[in-house]
């Protein structure tokens, strides 16, 4: 990673998580659908199989995250802070 390069911390996290998931099978995606604005979607090309886009449901995206992590998965729930905390609660 190049520390001079200024790019948005989304495109980071999104290239990232993707080249994670590459070294680790157990790694899963689970976005509400935002996955072009939270940069998912290059996980998403990459592991199909591996992303669930679990539309505008913020709160049932983290409880399956809970259950899929109870199974031995690793989820990373990605959506926008104002929408997790407002409809997770």
């Amino acid at each position: 990673m190049n520390l001079d390069l200024k790019i948005a911390t989304r495109e980071s996290y999104g290239e990232k998580i993707a080249e994670l998931g590459g070294k680790n099978d157990k790694i899963v995606v689970l976005d509400a659908d935002l996955a072009e604005a939270t940069k998912t979607s290059v996980f998403k090309k990459k592991f199909p199989n591996r992303f669930f886009d679990m539309g505008i449901s913020e709160q049932d995206m983290v409880s399956t995250a809970a259950g899929m992590a109870t199974c031995g998965l690793m989820p990373y729930v990605s959506t926008f802070a104002i929408f997790a905390c407002r409809k997770s609660i």
